[in-house]
């Protein structure tokens, strides 16, 4: 850096702020080489920036933007066949659901809106919120993720108008579907959980059906317990709508990450509360259809043995 752009950055002098990282370099360094801990001079450095702008975004732009280049390397639904028959095998084995190639839902992320966007931004317990979609795999694994909606859109609106809901709309995707919960309709090609189960056959598919589902709330808890600037309990983002659109997107590719490398953590956020109301689409009837006959073939038969 020249000498011009660190008094920009720090107000200081680059001999000015090593003479005071030697001043307190005992009380900040690692205590030992094998630390992951931040170096000293780093720490100095980070803080010196926020009290000369009042803010992390320096910081944060520059590393957030170069995330955001490779979250494709991270994220990405399956299109291959082998692939897709393993996220089905891994599906069927939590509770005998066949085809499923992702559990779909939305969640909310608090953040504080532009004065006059916050109407958009208003969802239904009338906080703001960006209303983040993502699909994952039965491993917890976010196969996409749509973070650019506002906290007042619906979940099956934001579905439909993305570019993974529009390939399966198109049949892009034509052996295998997606689970939702009810507030989506049933869809040919998104399964949802019958509303008043009347046979054991039904009463089978539903009792499947919410099991293997689960593992996208799974997703969520997991997700938001590993990066809490995304859960309520963090407070609300004081970021543009599309600087924390960012910040979404790569934590769920972080996420992933972390679970490439087998990182474990307990999940100790409160569950959140769905702030989405019920949507009958034009074509439930033939999704129910679909449903009925996935029953009659597959659920009527009763448990497999052991």
């Amino acid at each position: 850096m020249s000498d011009r752009k660190i008094v920009d950055d720090y107000r200081l002098s680059r001999t000015a702020i090593y003479e005071l990282y030697h001043e307190i370099r005992d009380d900040i360094d690692p205590t030992t080489a094998r630390s992951h801990a931040v170096p000293g001079l780093v720490q100095l450095l980070i803080v010196l920036q926020f009290f000369a702008t009042g803010t992390f975004q320096q910081v944060l732009g520059g590393v957030l933007h170069a995330l955001k280049t490779c979250d494709h390397k991270h994220i990405s639904f399956p299109t291959g066949e082998e692939e897709q028959r393993r996220i089905k095998r891994d599906f069927h084995k939590i509770a005998r659901m066949p085809n499923v190639l992702g559990a779909i839902d939305c969640t909310h992320v608090a953040f504080t809106p532009p004065v006059d966007q916050e109407m958009q931004f208003r969802n239904r317990k009338m906080g703001y919120s960006l209303n983040v979609q993502a699909v994952c795999d039965a491993n917890l694994r976010i196969l996409d993720v749509v973070s650019r909606y506002p906290g007042s859109y619906h979940n099956s609106y934001i579905l439909f108008n993305s570019a993974l809901g529009k390939k399966f709309a198109e049949g892009q995707f034509r052996k295998g579907w997606l689970l939702g919960d009810a507030g989506y309709g049933s869809k040919t090609w998104l399964l949802t959980p019958l509303a008043t189960p009347r046979s054991e056959a039904e009463k089978r598919y539903n009792e499947s059906h919410i099991s293997t589902r689960c593992t996208i709330e799974r997703t969520f808890g997991v997700l938001k317990s590993r990066f809490r600037c995304l859960h309520i309990s963090g407070g609300s983002l004081q970021y543009s709508p599309d600087k924390v659109a960012d910040i979404v997107t790569v934590c769920c590719m972080l996420h992933n990450n972390a679970l490439k490398h087998h990182l474990a953590i307990e999940i100790v956020v409160p569950p959140e509360v769905n702030i989405t109301p019920l949507d009958r689409g034009s074509d439930v009837t033939r999704g129910n259809a679909v449903s009925c006959q996935l029953i009659q073939e597959y659920f009527s038969r009763g448990p497999e043995p052991v």
